[in-house]
């Protein structure tokens, strides 16, 4: 087997031995990932947790394992390609099955779990036995922080399967669609590209896109208006997510300007970012610019958002950050301006880190309404 669920098994075998170096330097004896975003980082399968505890278990030293009922251990063999699976019948308690399979496989007491795990989970399984758990938060976000070649490969085609889908979708507009109508077509767009549904889509006409994050209404396409377009696919797992702003005809005279203001604002956050910058200075890159344009109200979120199996993940860029950049971040780029009862601009490109710059991830074409 070469791959799971279209990742490479060396993928997999490279994040477990960089997982168990962090174990041993944070003097934890195993990490714990149930069924979710850091299981599929970790085990290849895709999945939510449920009432019933699915869990891989990656010990500081030795190999990786699964825990999961016994009637689905077919199931995550086949999905994980793991064959060390300990099981638990309905008729006992998986928390202590837990603690019994750890002690036999001699892991120590203290036991790092992801820090999405539901808390009666880790209830559950210090009152099972007498170890440990606590939080590898920090260990996870450092790993999936950074991006391998392969994941900046799939991220650079999900970005640009959301660009083109989104371009090829404003040439297929017409007077009288409704923002609703529109998201069919962008999932065809979209779909075709990547191969993949439609992760998430804002569509937004006029007024309709002063608000940051607007869903898409029965509101109707009319001509000289302003059109927000913030949508998104997946390649493998790993997440585009653009935003196109642009018009139907002619737009608001102020629009050129204020689109100028913003496109500006995203151009000197990528000039600025490097490895060792600070999340909260880039943002105030792009926040600074905007603000001495006058419409320093008018930017009401932050610059942007880590990017990867997940939407948002680590690092925010965001003015409360200071933790420095480092080479493989990927986080997306999108100042914006909004205009409460007249319009907004938004203009988001995915970024990643390099020693000397940011790079996009792809270049998005962007409209170029200047005089």
């Amino acid at each position: 087997m070469t791959e799971l669920h279209g990742t490479p098994v060396s993928e997999f075998r490279e994040r477990w031995s960089r997982a168990q170096k962090l174990l041993v330097e944070q003097d934890y004896d195993a990490m714990l990932i149930p069924l979710g975003v850091n299981f599929r980082y970790f085990f290849a399968k895709p999945g939510m947790p449920t009432e019933r505890l699915i869990a891989g278990i990656i010990p500081a030293d030795g190999d990786p394992f699964i825990i999961c009922p016994a009637f689905e251990r077919s199931n995550i063999n086949r999905s994980t390609g793991i064959e060390d699976i300990a099981v638990w019948e309905e008729t006992e308690s998986p928390y202590k099955v837990l603690d019994k399979e750890l002690g036999q496989r001699g892991i120590g007491r203290n036991i790092g779990v992801d820090p999405k795990l539901w808390i009666v989970e880790v209830e559950r399984m210090r009152a099972a036995g007498e170890r440990t758990f606590s939080s590898v938060e920090a260990i996870t976000n450092i790993l999936r922080r950074q991006k391998s070649e392969w994941e900046k490969q799939q991220l650079a085609a999900a970005a640009q399967a959301s660009a083109e889908g989104i371009l090829a979708t404003i040439d297929r507009l017409q007077e009288g669609m409704t923002e609703k109508e529109v998201v069919p077509i962008l999932s065809e767009e979209l779909g075709s590209r990547s191969g993949n549904p439609l992760s998430f889509a804002a569509v937004q006409f006029a007024e309709n896109s002063a608000y940051p994050h607007g869903m898409p209404t029965d509101k109707k396409l009319h001509r000289d208006s302003v059109v927000l377009l913030d949508v998104g696919t997946s390649v493998n797992g790993y997440q585009g997510d653009i935003t196109i702003t642009t018009t139907f005809g002619k737009g608001p005279d102020k629009f050129y300007e204020v689109y100028d203001i913003v496109y500006e604002a995203n151009r000197k956050a990528f000039e600025f970012g490097k490895e060792g910058a600070l999340p909260a200075d880039v943002d105030a890159v792009a926040r600074d610019h905007i603000t001495s344009k006058g419409y320093g109200e008018c930017f009401t979120h932050r610059l942007g958002h880590g990017i990867g199996l997940e939407v948002h993940e680590h690092p925010y860029i965001v003015g409360t950050n200071k933790e420095p950049l480092v080479v493989g971040d990927t986080h997306s780029v999108e100042p914006g301006i909004y205009i409460p009862g007249e319009f907004g601009v938004r203009i988001e490109d995915d970024a990643i880190v390099a020693k000397d710059r940011i790079n996009r991830l792809f270049d998005t074409p962007r409209y170029n309404f200047r005089k």
